[in-house]
């Protein structure tokens, strides 16, 4: 057996260009979703094997498939991919169960999750502009999503609770728990090349949500050619693509950092795929909280950038 090659330094560009392709292509699971009739945790199924295939070619291609056995798989590698596959499987189900909104809410508490877990457990540091970040893309988040509402009486806080909906805020409360530890555990193992990290990920991914099938016992029997498309597509898009480029991103970057990019997300889905392919109405408050998920998220790849300007320049 090969010994391992010494590790890819740890690079912020790589690692912002991924995040940000990470969370364009995941703005479009909805769009690629609708097209689909079948259960949640199927849908995400496509996605895990997707990526699952196309990394191990690509691991293949480049003559790299003896890096599946010289990097030993750890427990951290084997829960990043566990929670990545629940969380999306959660979040899916979820969104049948209880609104969009709430779903959605639950979903972004994740990135908030990996940044304390980061900061207690692995030491990683919060300047004040990070604060300033991740503040203005949360808020801007429950402003897109519809969360904050602004009107002539007021600030209001649109999120409803109620037993119709209990099991679906439970699934997305699970969704957004599951979403902080894939990317906290993804912090751990950056010894690990990109591509083979994101193959192990998408495997153990794949047994998580096998898993569940016991459970929730999904049927393809409705599924039409049209379907069966559509859940390849989102496959290759929205899971080799998206779930890939976030595996390697969460290498490079502090887990803050990616949670700052990852709310890009949030104005994806509303601007290129709600107004842009289906013709919804952004309200004024939606464009405010785009603005602030885009001048949190730039604010740390600008202040990342020019730190190292500065540092290039001293040497």
């Amino acid at each position: 057996m090969r010994d391992a090659p010494a590790p890819v330094p740890i690079s912020k560009k790589v690692g912002y260009t991924n995040a940000f392709i990470a969370a364009t292509l995941m703005g479009f699971v909805g769009f690629f979703a609708r097209h689909i009739n079948a259960q949640g945790d199927f849908i995400a199924f496509s996605r895990m094997m997707c990526g699952a295939i196309l990394f191990l070619l690509i691991l293949a291609a480049k003559g790299r498939l003896w890096e599946l056995k010289s990097y030993k798989i750890s427990w951290s590698m084997i829960a990043s991919g566990f929670f990545m596959g629940n969380c999306l499987s959660a979040y899916i189900a979820a969104t049948q169960y209880t609104s969009i909104a709430n779903a959605v809410f639950f979903i972004y508490i994740g990135p908030i999750i990996s940044t304390l877990l980061a900061i207690i457990f692995l030491k990683e540091s919060m300047k004040a502009s990070t604060w300033f970040a991740i503040a203005a893309v949360f808020i801007g988040m429950l402003l897109i999503v519809g969360l904050i509402k602004v009107d002539a009486n007021g600030i209001h806080f649109g999120m409803e609770f109620s037993q119709k909906t209990f099991i679906g805020d439970m699934l997305a409360l699970y969704s957004g728990v599951g979403y902080g530890l894939f990317l906290f555990f993804g912090r751990y193992r950056t010894d690990v090349p990109g591509e083979t990290r994101a193959f192990w990920n998408f495997v153990f991914a794949l047994i998580g949500i096998t898993c569940l099938f016991l459970f929730t016992k999904p049927t393809i029997a409705q599924m039409t050619s049209t379907d069966w498309m559509w859940w390849i597509a989102i496959g290759l898009v929205c899971g080799f693509g998206a779930l890939g480029t976030c595996t390697i991103a969460t290498r490079h970057l502090k887990a803050v950092e990616f949670a700052c990019v990852s709310y890009w997300e949030c104005v994806v889905a509303p601007v290129f795929v709600g107004w842009m392919i289906y013709n919804e109405v952004m309200t004024p408050i939606q464009i405010i909280g785009g603005i602030l998920i885009i001048v949190g998220g730039m604010s740390e790849m600008l202040m990342s950038t020019l730190k190292k300007a500065f540092a290039n320049q001293a040497v």
